[in-house]
């Protein structure tokens, strides 16, 4: 009954759209907002948050931007080499007018990338005289807090088992940035219920972390000291960053982490802490990286970042890493080839949990990986083949290879095959695969996507895969896939409709007669419908209706459904904007959820989790006081109809809602505006 009302509710919700009028043009936010169904972490798109929001502020000379940047801000492999040729052969871009002229390009291509990029000579550079740094120098400040104004339960017991701190978050940022020459950031951050400025946290942050890059001196083309990220290849022997390959909509399987990244996320785990370079020798790059850090640790390593209670204080920092090695890579005429090898160690023994699933799993106190990878152009760049091997110091291994097909403009075909031994250990290895850990996994994944028009384009992917050995809730060998499919229709500037489809199966473990365990399918099939409304420049709406179902052993079949509204409105003769979101929900169980992308504060990456049976809805007001200097406040809730609590343990908060709110001032000083412009040669 409530799912029917919440439909009926949706259709009213169109009806009111489609006589309203609005537009609202922010091509950081389309981007981010593109990747709600990718398949890669919340981290990780904090992190494609941070690099845009990096880029924007610091657009790119696209005569000289290297090929990572490129695909970062949206261009693929077969752009890049039109774009590339186009330089090397005609002449560098003279205006960014050039560009829709360039094979691959279009006026929407230019519109969808140029936050990122401006135009200036190739040898041009800017220079690190102080005057010119401190006059042209590009600093922002963030102070954000939050709080949840129920008191969970670990907040209101008085023993010693209780959270330590005051139900408050908060964090500083601060960033300068000079052109893409140098950068510096520093990150303080401290979670809900963690103590601050007290006897158990005299430095009154939990989390700080810095970092200065200095690029283009000589050879030394980057060295970044303080924290940092890396990535190389195809990510199977060391990745800390963003990685896209997985479903996402432009099927493309291959990964192009090539360096260092300077690390300013609050994300308080799998960065490095020391010192990293990359050399520049002609056609050769060397990356050297050193590091020494403190991690949470309990045996094995803890990720959670969380230090509220006094058991969670005790294991903060109580364990250290060393890491230390080296990748060089070869590139020329498209050709690639790379190795890496680096040596991790810690200083007391990573143990972990007593399962069977587990006995592969690494111990001890050090680690070596060695891996080589390499990537092949054909048919003037239509055409990649790829390919990584890795091996641990146990001699296991893991490898992949694939092709990504670039047929004509945005259609393309990728096919992408795996094999990770269960021996495989590597604390630092994300690659492609369906599960968190690149081991014990053999697969095959294809996608297709197509422009058919300029009204369609859909996307397509399959992912079959195998896991020999025991794994996460099955005890046996098992076989499972994924599918997912994407339409879109655009019949013109100011409507959107896209249908979304997926279909999972991962068996896992159930008990059969006389008390046999054996796994048994698990299917997952969800649809949602998505329609985006942008009839003026000052407002947009957006309408989303879901259904899901599961299937399980024996044959129980249970559902869920969603309907969701947002308005968003920026009048064009005032300093405020709101964004308003309601949904409604209704679930049979857990995995029957939809993980729903929000806006959340700016430059935060949020989603909520809709299940059980309730209604959800938030508001965010922002005021600017001029163009760099804005406020903004953020205030959501969650209802449930059915629960008396929320969440278990500390967590647990007494009745059926939960409420949000939180603030964010954000300060972007000495920022020149950007316009086009063309240099004389």
């Amino acid at each position: 009954m409530l799912l029917k009302k919440c439909i009926l509710l949706f259709f009213i919700l169109i009806c009111i759209s489609c006589g309203l009028f609005g537009q609202v043009d922010n091509q950081t936010n389309n981007r981010i907002s593109s990747i709600e169904e990718s398949e890669i972490s919340e981290r990780e798109k904090q992190t494609l948050i941070e690099d845009l929001y990096y880029l924007s502020l610091n657009p790119v000379n696209i005569n000289t931007a290297d090929k990572n940047t490129l695909l970062l801000i949206g261009l693929n492999e077969f752009q890049i080499l039109c774009l590339q040729r186009y330089i090397k052969e005609t002449h560098p871009l003279l205006s960014i007018y050039e560009i829709p002229l360039i094979n691959g390009f279009s006026e929407q291509s230019l519109e969808e990338i140029l936050p990122y990029i401006y135009v200036a000579p190739v040898k041009w550079k800017a220079s690190l005289r102080l005057d010119s740094i401190f006059s042209k120098s590009i600093h922002d400040i963030r102070i954000q807090g939050k709080k949840i104004i129920e008191n969970a339960w670990g907040y209101r017991r008085t023993d010693s088992m209780g959270f330590q701190g005051d139900n408050f978050s908060n964090n500083i940022r601060y960033n300068l940035n000079y052109f893409d020459r140098l950068s510096f950031s520093f990150v303080a951050d401290n979670d809900a219920g963690e103590p601050f400025f007290t006897s158990k946290q005299k430095y009154g942050y939990d989390y700080i972390s810095m970092q200065a890059t200095i690029k283009d001196i000589s050879f030394i083309e980057q060295i970044t000291v303080g924290d940092y990220r890396l990535g190389f290849g195809e990510g199977l022997a060391l990745n800390q960053n963003l990685n896209f390959g997985y479903f996402s909509s432009d099927a493309k399987s291959k990964r192009n982490y090539n360096g260092i990244k300077p690390n300013r996320s609050v994300i308080e785990y799998n960065y490095m802490r020391g010192i990293a370079t990359k050399l520049k020798l002609k056609d050769f790059s060397v990356f050297l990286f050193g590091s020494y850090n403190k991690i949470d640790y309990s045996g094995s390593i803890i990720e959670t970042g969380l230090h509220r209670t006094l058991s969670e204080l005790s294991k903060k920092d109580s364990n250290r890493e060393i890491v230390y090695g080296t990748h060089i890579g070869w590139k020329r005429k498209g050709f690639e080839i790379g190795t890496t090898i680096f040596h991790y160690e810690y200083k007391d023994s990573i143990k972990h949990q007593n399962q069977n699933y587990m006995k592969y799993y690494f111990e001890g106190k050090e680690n070596n990986i060695y891996s080589i990878n390499f990537s092949i152009p054909l048919f003037y760049g239509r055409i990649r083949l790829f390919s990584e091997m890795a091996m641990s110091k146990n001699k296991g291994y893991a490898g992949l290879m694939g092709a990504d097909f670039n047929i004509a403009y945005k259609t393309n075909l990728t096919i992408n095959l795996r094999n990770y031994q269960n021996q495989f250990q590597n604390y630092y290895s994300s690659a492609i695969g369906a599960q968190s850990r690149n081991a014990n996994e053999k697969g095959i994944y294809a996608a297709y996507s197509m422009l058919v028009n300029k009204y369609f384009n859909f996307f397509i992917a399959m992912d079959y895969f195998f896991f020999p050995d025991e794994s996460y809730r099955a005890n046996e060998s098992t076989r499972g896939y994924k599918i997912k499919g994407e339409l879109n229709y655009i019949p013109n500037k100011t409507n959107l409709i896209t249908l979304l489809y997926k279909n999972n199966n991962r068996p896992y473990n159930e008990t059969h007669t006389n008390n046999v365990v054996f796994p048994e399918d698990n299917i997952l099939q969800q649809i949602q419908l998505r329609y985006t409304l942008i009839p003026n420049e000052w407002l947009m709406l957006k309408s989303r209706i879901g259904y899901s179902q599961t299937l399980s052993y024996p044959s129980i079949k249970k559902k869920g459904g969603f309907v969701s509204q947002d308005f968003i409105v920026k009048p064009n003769a005032l300093p405020i904007s709101i964004n308003f979101r309601f949904s409604c929900f209704n679930t049979d169980d857990y995995d029957n959820a939809f993980y729903i992308y929000e806006t959340g504060l700016p430059l935060n990456y949020s989603s909520s989790q809709l299940y059980d049976k309730g209604i959800r809805s938030y508001i965010i007001l922002k005021y600017d006081f001029t163009k760099n200097i804005f406020l903004t406040a953020r205030y959501s809730i969650t209802q449930y109809f059915n629960k008396t609590s929320i969440h278990t343990s500390n967590d647990e908060i007494e009745g059926k809602k939960k409420q949000e709110i939180g603030i964010q001032f954000y300060w972007l000083f000495n920022k020149k505006s950007k316009k086009p412009f063309t240099f004389e040669y």
